[in-house]
């Protein structure tokens, strides 16, 4: 639990959890809360023997007066292993403090703070704390429950299993498994498949869903079954019924048009929040009863849903945005401090671990300028290659513009800081699908301002072109292979590129509305993959082959 809570929330009571991995066929708490129990003549619900009933559950009131409790629930995370830095407004002690704020005063002094996933990679500090760093913040903030998504395995499941272990809060995943247990993944370190929790007489019945595809995109080993969503989450309500739940909250790391049609099919989920896909929502969405609320990721937005819950489960929920940068430049927020210490160890520890040797190269790095702005640079080469294999696609671009630090780079050592240098934006790597012809475009938009230096300029994996500067733009591009194949304008291939490009920045708005085959949020940030690499090859010496022709 939080090292520093809040008095509303030191007013709860833990019901208990449950591990266990049985399905019932149950999927949806009876007239929004009741139990499976037998019902009276009154058609009140109680238990088969009272002397057997839960001495816990009797002794809550559950709201049986006929009045209505509030209680906010307060949501996301999704920071993908980045902190901030100290002195900007988006980092997550300025974050936590502004939770931190929201819970201290709810409707009736009720608050419970809850993530969605991918908090614990992909950045530069995840390379280096291999997620540790984000476990200790969130053992400082009021954080009390969160769920796997798909990039909590990026380092592989013991490092997540670890992870778990060190974590004050609570893991929850109805579809995240171990097969040799058949439980959910980590149980033995902490993680439920779902919690039970009572404030103020209401039972919450909280758990969490990871993306269907999450073996896919990320490391989860030999052992880790990650179950189709809905059918694990039929499971879980209805077991979270039968203990008597209350409200259920769905902490999802699912794309939220899937999150959609989940709850649409699965009775008894009664709010959902977070989203996959990073998507914001003005107001949430209520489908077939269950409240759909997503604020994004990372550090922008903190969302505010305040829960009216009378004796037959929720009635009613308001809802408010904070625009994080606009409360801190307003006065509004104070940084969590013991979040803030932490924040400020760690940027710290990291500075020095920045300077730390990595790897070396056998060859100079060419990350100049005016080479990567108009031809063939070695280090694009590298790094496309890379950017390829990690998605097993079949071409790579990436624009010349993201390669930055201006340097020839002698043989030699190699350290994070070099790294964080020639990648310093916070790309991720993303792949489309994309035709042939598409793909000519995007190479013809890439060379025609070479000579004005502009960043679209192509480095390029997989494939080769040749073009004439001189030439009108437009018709610069002689010809362009994939592989040892010329380019087929009717054919589709798979590019890997970045999530700046992908979305159309530089002027390639011919990908912005491309099939997207992996999204950003499943992809990896460029100077973590880069570093990842060259500590896995410990030496790299990359070279020009002709991939890039000036005639």
């Amino acid at each position: 639990m939080p090292s520093e809570p809040t008095d509303g929330i030191e007013r709860r009571r833990l019901l208990g959890y449950a591990g266990s991995a049985g399905v019932v066929a149950l999927a949806g708490c009876a007239s929004g809360g009741e139990t499976a129990d037998d019902e009276d003549e009154n058609g009140e619900s109680e238990p088969d023997d009272p002397d057997e009933s839960n001495p816990d559950e009797t002794e809550q009131e559950n709201s049986s007066d006929g009045e209505s409790t509030t209680v906010r629930l307060l949501h996301d995370t999704h920071f993908h292993g980045s902190m901030g830095a100290p002195d900007e407004a988006l980092n997550v002690a300025n974050y936590f403090g502004l939770m931190d704020d929201l819970a201290a005063d709810p409707p009736d002094g009720n608050a419970l703070v809850v993530g969605n996933g991918d908090d614990l990679h992909t950045s530069v500090e995840s390379s280096v704390f291999d997620g540790g760093h984000m476990v200790s913040l969130f053992n400082a903030a009021p954080l009390e429950y969160d769920t796997y998504g798909n990039h909590e395995f990026d380092n592989g499941p013991e490092s997540l299993r670890e992870n778990v272990a060190d974590s004050e809060f609570t893991w929850v995943s109805a579809n995240v498994r171990d097969e040799r247990t058949d439980d959910v993944f980590a149980a033995g370190e902490g993680a439920r498949r779902y919690a039970l929790e009572e404030i103020d007489g209401v039972r919450f019945g909280i758990t969490g869903l990871a993306p269907a595809d999450t073996p896919d995109v990320a490391s989860v080993g030999d052992h880790v079954d990650v179950l189709d969503p809905e059918t694990a989450i039929e499971g879980v309500v209805g077991e979270l019924c039968d203990e008597g739940a209350d409200v259920i909250v769905l902490l999802s790391h699912l794309a939220s048009p899937v999150a959609r049609e989940l709850v649409a099919a699965v009775d008894g989920i009664d709010v959902a929040v977070g989203d996959h896909a990073a998507m914001v929502y003005d107001e949430p969405e209520t489908v077939d009863g269950t409240v759909v609320s997503v604020v994004g990721d990372e550090f922008d937005y903190v969302g505010r849903l305040d829960l009216e819950i009378g004796p037959e489960g929720l009635v009613d929920h308001s809802f408010e945005r904070f625009d994080l940068a606009a409360e801190v430049e307003s006065g509004n927020v104070e940084p969590h401090e013991a979040v803030q210490s932490l924040l400020e160890e760690y940027e710290s520890d990291l500075e020095a671990e920045l300077d730390v040797v990595i790897g070396e190269t056998a060859v100079p790095l060419d990350v100049r300028t005016e080479t990567v702005r108009s031809e063939e640079s070695n280090f694009g080469n590298w790094l496309t290659d890379i950017m390829r294999a990690d998605l097993g696609a079949d071409v790579a671009l990436q624009n010349g513009g993201g390669i930055r630090s201006d340097r020839l780079y002698e043989a030699g050592d190699l350290t994070r800081r070099t790294i964080v240098d020639i990648l310093p934006f916070p790309n991720r790597t993303v792949k489309l699908e994309v035709t042939g012809a598409t793909l000519r475009e995007a190479i013809e938009l890439g060379v025609s301002t070479v000579a004005d230096g502009h960043g679209r300029f192509p480095q390029v994996s997989g494939m080769a072109y040749a073009y004439d500067p001189d030439a009108p733009a437009g018709e610069r591009v002689e010809e362009i292979t994939v592989g040892d194949e010329p380019l087929e304008a009717d054919a589709t291939y798979e590019l890997a590129t970045n999530d700046f490009v992908a979305g159309g920045g530089d002027g390639y708005e011919m990908f912005a509305d491309g099939d997207v085959l992996v999204p950003a949020d499943e992809g990896t940030l460029l100077s973590a993959l880069a570093i990842e690499a060259i500590q896995e090859a410990e030496v790299i010496g990359p070279e020009t082959e002709g991939r890039i022709e000036v005639v």
